[in-house]
């Protein structure tokens, strides 16, 4: 699947990233998400922005903000 800025996608937080203020999780194509900010939510689902897309060696890394 395709990612644009701007996209909602709902993403379900499985941990908290090395940074400690951004959670991680990943959609159900695998894409992982960095949802900044949202460290707390880890166990929730959360809706967010897309605000960047990276496409690295492993696959498409997606950075959103919650909404």
């Amino acid at each position: 699947m395709s990612y644009r800025r701007g996209d909602h996608i709902e993403v379900k937080i499985d941990r908290t990233a090395l940074d400690f203020v951004s959670g991680v999780g990943h959609l159900q194509d695998d894409t992982m998400v960095v949802i900044v900010g949202a460290a707390d939510k880890v166990g929730e689902s959360v809706e967010a922005e897309v605000v960047a897309i990276a496409q690295l060696a492993l696959g498409t890394s997606v950075v959103a903000y919650a909404v």
